[in-house]
């Protein structure tokens, strides 16, 4: 049985899907029965659970050999990294208790930094929490994902602009789309491996101004990327965040431009989606 969290977000839908494609058994783990309804027509198996629940996640583990790992973004709360500590403590209690062989866990460039890198800090931890189980544990590190540009898609399409905190426009960072991040999860979890296994996911390598470029292709008209100032970076970030974790977003930004924040090899995997699948996808 291959046990899947996070399946209503953009990662662990596509993993949940790839391996209900394949006929294999798959459970997801979903905080209540009607966001798992779209799963159990395809075939899943539905487990409700709160993820900083252990005695819920316990249940939810039975009879499961593979489980995807993933931390729900707590961008709301007063403190993410409170949120995490209670998700590790829940999952790390129900695994302990569980017949699991194989763990594939979300994680993010940049994870094997300690310091100076914002909420990506949470992977860290997460990194540091599991990395020492006595079972196999994947982790993929993914490049920023293609999906954050959403948030301005709109912008690009009404006013021909994309707004950018990566800085500056020319300098490419990794990005990747949520569908190849699910692709990768679900080849792994079905992969025999032994101890620690780190997957670096770059997707591809590609500027803020070849983002507004490929954007521009699918509208079908001119989109030039624009600096966000920095001094303006907080309070565009506390609309939807609170203070804490905006400064966090804030300090990961800075990082990525800096270059501070950085695969720790220089072999990654490349995406096959590209910016424009995404954009047309946005588009839709």
């Amino acid at each position: 049985m291959f046990i899947v969290s996070g399946a209503t977000g953009h990662t662990g839908s596509v993993v949940a899907k790839t391996l209900l494609e394949k006929d294999l058994p798959v459970r997801v783990v979903v905080r209540n029965q009607e966001k798992g309804a779209a799963f159990a027509t395809l075939g899943a198996e539905v487990a409700v659970a709160d993820l900083q629940d252990a005695a819920a996640l316990t249940e939810a583990l039975k009879g499961g050999k593979v489980l995807y790992l993933m931390n729900p973004p707590a961008y709301g709360s007063e403190d993410q990294f409170a949120e995490l500590a209670k998700v590790i403590a829940a999952f790390l209690a129900a695994i302990e208790k569980s017949a699991l062989e194989k763990i594939v866990v979300l994680s993010s460039i940049g994870s094997h930094l300690s310091g100076g890198t914002g909420n990506i800090l949470t992977t860290h931890k997460l990194e540091q929490a599991f990395g020492e189980l006595e079972i196999p544990v994947t982790f993929i590190r993914a490049g920023s994902f293609m999906e954050n540009w959403d948030a301005v898609f709109e912008a690009a399409k009404t006013q021909g602009v994309l707004p950018s905190f990566f800085q500056p426009l020319d300098r490419k960072i990794p990005q990747v789309a949520a569908a190849d991040i699910g692709r990768v999860a679900a080849e792994a979890m079905q992969e025999k491996t032994a101890g620690k296994e780190i997957i670096e996911l770059a997707g591809f390598w590609t500027s803020p101004e070849e983002t507004a470029e490929a954007v521009g292709k699918v509208l079908g008209r001119e989109v030039k990327a624009v600096p966000v100032p920095e001094d303006q970076w907080l309070d565009i970030l506390q609309n939807h965040n609170s203070p804490e974790n905006a400064a966090s977003l804030a300090e990961m930004f800075a990082g990525f431009n800096s270059g501070h924040i950085k695969f720790e090899t220089d072999d990654q995997l490349a995406g096959k989606i590209t910016l424009e699948d995404w954009a047309r996808k946005a588009l839709k």
